[in-house]
């Protein structure tokens, strides 16, 4: 009985892997690290059932075949071998976890040191900024979106076009590219999910925390070593404000953005709280985005009202893995569930925007469409081309400059630091802000001239400038 127990726990593991490689993408152990530290409150429920799905049947029937063969054929002697037969069990699934999460890479990396912060890391503190105007920014997040789901023609991977009205957006404004089509930025380590690479673009970091005992919590300090651009534009006079449509603790990003900018933080429970959302509402993670862009719209009014030039970040959610989240307003237009919801969004972007447009305020506003990062639902990837480059989506409208070669770029999200600034006017001294580059700048990227492999192998490395000087964790927190 015990070598069978051993091992359904066996094929729970391998199913559990194989599912969270093809619904989280989940391969290397830093983002794994990195939310076993932190707060994971909000977490879609449906994230567990599609887990226990996909796993514990299959696990149970495998277990059950496996047991039947154990006991029905010649194998039965087996169960005389118990003790060896559970350790070659249990050495077995130990080198799958070690391969697929790459541990004994990651453990190298510990040991190796970088100077990559001491020799190309910008302070933006000592960093002289002119702000020869104060322009508005809106900037929105996009959940997953990337520029694969383009038709091939425009730039993506796709026979359907998923984003049309996204890749419109780009043909008409800026869209930093790697190639002549609409592109994007090559994906960092410590910049694969929605916080990191919010810290990316607005800290020009990666975010690479280390295993700890000491669990984090919504009071903790976060990354206080750093600069942002919300503490730039707050220090200009500027009113923060971001949205989204979960709970903002889960991922401390509620940590990031209450103590780099003093953002007034809408989410789930604030909204519940001030009478915006009924007191029982709840879907997917929190709410839908259409409610996102509404209440997004009621904010700006506000805020426009103020005197004061503001920065509004929304955050979308509805593209999340594993299949979306199909709302009131998505067409079924295609077999796939993921691929409808991804085209609402694309739809419901562009009016947001348009809507935008037509305000009194946008005259004098720059609008960030950036994709957070690579969609992690590998299973709706098949038949790409081998050479494919996915890149997370962006575009850049109403920008108060032009720059000087937005394709064929080698960049990384944390080169959008310097770049949001840029697009608002901010006269940037060396066009360098924490390891980012200004794009619209002539400036050369750190991935330009050290390469995107030397890179991302240095962020791996331990470094001690970016535990005491960028984390900076104080005790008791």
């Amino acid at each position: 009985m015990s070598l069978i127990i051993i091992l359904f726990i066996v094929m729970l593991v391998i199913f559990s892997i194989l599912w969270g490689n093809r619904t989280f993408s989940v391969k290397t152990l830093n983002q794994m690290i990195y939310h076993m530290v932190v707060p994971c409150d909000g977490t879609d429920e449906g994230i567990f059932k599609d887990w226990f799905v996909n796993c514990f049947p299959p696990s149970l029937i495998t277990t059950i075949i496996l047991g039947v063969l154990l006991y029905k054929t010649p194998l039965v002697f087996l169960f005389d071998y118990q003790g060896i037969c559970i350790t070659v069990l249990i050495i077995g699934i130990l080198l799958y976890v070690l391969i697929n999460y790459q541990i004994i890479t990651y453990v190298f990396d510990m040991v190796r040191t970088s100077k990559l912060y001491e020799e190309h890391y910008v302070d933006p503190k000592s960093v002289d900024l002119e702000f020869n105007e104060k322009r508005n920014l809106i900037h929105i997040y996009l959940e997953s979106v990337e520029n694969t789901y383009l038709s091939k023609e425009e730039g993506g991977q796709e026979e359907n076009n998923y984003i049309e009205e996204l890749g419109i957006l780009a043909n008409e404004n800026i869209n930093f590219s790697h190639n002549e089509k609409i592109g994007g930025s090559y994906t960092i380590e410590g910049t694969q999910w929605t916080i990191a690479s919010m810290v990316g673009q607005e800290a020009g970091i990666p975010l690479l925390f280390p295993l700890s005992k000491d669990k984090y919590n919504e009071n903790s300090s976060f990354l206080s070593g750093c600069y942002t651009i919300g503490e730039i534009l707050e220090k200009q006079g500027y009113q923060n404000r971001i949205i989204m449509g979960s709970e903002a603790n889960f991922g401390c990003t509620s940590n990031f953005y209450k103590q780099h900018g003093n953002f007034k933080i809408e989410d789930i429970n604030s909204l519940k709280q001030e009478g915006r959302l009924p007191q029982d509402y709840h879907v997917f993670w929190g709410f839908e985005d259409a409610k996102v862009f509404e209440f997004a719209k009621e904010d700006l009014i506000e805020m426009s009202q103020s005197g004061q030039p503001f920065c509004m970040e929304l955050v979308t959610i509805d593209t999340h893995t594993p299949d979306g989240y199909v709302c009131e307003h998505c067409k079924h237009e295609y077999d796939s569930q993921y691929a409808n919801v991804i085209r609402c969004q694309s739809r419901q972007v562009e009016a947001f925007i348009r809507w935008c447009q037509q305000q009194e305020w946008y005259e004098n506003t720059t609008i960030v469409i950036t994709g957070d990062h690579k969609s992690m639902s590998e299973k709706f990837f098949k038949n790409l081309d081998k050479n494919y480059l996915r890149t997370p989506y962006n575009c850049f409208i109403n920008s108060a400059v032009k720059p000087i070669q937005p394709k064929n770029r080698k960049f990384a999200i944390f080169d959008f630091y310097p770049t949001i600034l840029a697009s608002l006017g901010v006269k940037i001294k060396g066009e360098h802000l924490g390891l980012g580059t200004n794009l619209f700048s002539d400036e050369k990227t750190l991935l330009e001239k050290y390469g995107v492999k030397k890179i991302n192998s240095e962020v791996t490395k331990y470094s001690k400038f970016y535990r005491d000087i960028l984390i900076r964790k104080r005790k008791g927190v």
